[in-house]
């Protein structure tokens, strides 16, 4: 009987344990979330708290004490916040330039993600990948998620626009149609103005871009004043590629990339190949998960110096296009390149 005592009082004392225990592990996890997400400023500061939501207008910030503080999105720089497993899976993924495995995992955290704005942010990393598996269709469409749930999304700079001389597929012009004349807002006609560029649609998307670049959402009107530089790079002059180059140089830095490609054609048509290749090289360098243009940036800036009699230089940018964007049109047209480059040397 003493024993069995024993063994009970030993269970309670254990019940009572593991109730401390929990509760300690509670008051972490508690604490944890209130130190969880921590908020990037553009005056170099920072600020932590819990993100209760998060949109281009403004983020909205629920302090330790219960309190709330909005923050306008723009003096916003960066969130840090606990990613899931599947999160942090899939940026290791698209790291590594596996876009099929990242887009999986990335679909599945947003099933199982409850914060709207961690959501919206999942849905601009699905976007990415589609764009770098060229899925340009399904790009489109999970961007119109992404800008339905915020029309002045921070993540703009995933939009899927055209910035090749490429028509686009049928289903996607047949798209861009409904989008140029619908009223999605600003984004969207945006979105569909631009692959309408390379279409028989021209002069009336020329048209609406002309208009948006006229409107009051800052980012869309420098975007579509970029698109529109894609009509006039065959005949555009010197003076006003330099006008260009500051135009770009005044826009947020994430939305330069597509910019810096039509003024490297612009520098191209000029055959002025050195300035073509450092506008081509900015894109590899400083965009590279914009992965399809990256790519064919190093291929046309190899060309480039090429021209220049550089071939060392061309052969270096070839190698690192067949190394890192290795799933990319340009790739193989790298690897036949290097070959007879290499047959030319010996």
């Amino acid at each position: 009987m003493r024993k069995a005592a024993s063994t009970s009082t030993t269970a309670r004392q254990l019940g009572r344990l593991a109730g401390v225990a929990g509760a300690v592990v509670w008051l972490a996890m508690v604490t944890a979330a209130w130190a969880q997400d921590t908020v990037h400023l553009a005056s170099g500061g920072r600020t932590g708290g819990r993100v209760i939501d998060y949109t281009g207008r403004q983020l909205v910030l629920e302090l330790a004490g219960g309190l709330r503080r909005t923050i306008p999105g723009d003096q916003v720089v960066a969130v840090e916040t606990t990613k899931t497993p599947q999160e942090a899976d899939g940026d290791r993924a698209a790291a590594r330039g596996d876009f099929g495995a990242a887009l999986a995992l990335y679909r599945v955290a947003r099933q199982a993600e409850p914060r709207v704005w961690v959501r919206r942010q999942l849905t601009a990393k699905i976007v990415w990948c589609h764009r770098a598996l060229g899925q340009l269709e399904r790009a489109c469409r999970e961007f119109l998620v992404l800008i339905a749930s915020d029309p002045q999304t921070p993540e703009l700079d995933c939009i899927p626009l055209a910035w090749l001389p490429t028509p686009p597929p049928v289903a996607l012009e047949q798209s861009a149609e409904e989008w140029i004349a619908g009223n999605q807002g600003p984004a969207v006609a945006l979105l569909g103005a631009s692959h309408l560029l390379s279409t028989a649609a021209r002069p009336r998307a020329l048209n609406r871009l002309k208009q948006l670049a006229l409107g009051s959402d800052r980012a869309v009107a420098l975007l579509a004043v970029a698109q529109t530089w894609r009509t006039q790079v065959a005949t555009v002059a010197p003076e006003q590629l330099e006008a260009w180059q500051r135009a770009i140089e005044t826009m947020p830095h994430r939305l330069r990339a597509g910019p810096y490609y039509v003024l490297a054609q612009g520098w191209r048509n000029q055959g002025q190949w050195e300035q073509a290749a450092l506008a081509l090289m900015r894109i590899a360098i400083l965009y590279r998960r914009h992965y399809r243009l990256a790519g064919q940036s190093l291929w046309e800036a190899g060309q480039m110096l090429e021209r220049l009699d550089r071939p060392e230089q061309a052969s270096r940018l070839y190698r690192e296009l067949v190394g890192d964007f290795s799933n990319t049109p340009a790739s193989p047209q790298a690897a036949d390149r290097l070959k007879e480059l290499a047959r030319t040397e010996g």
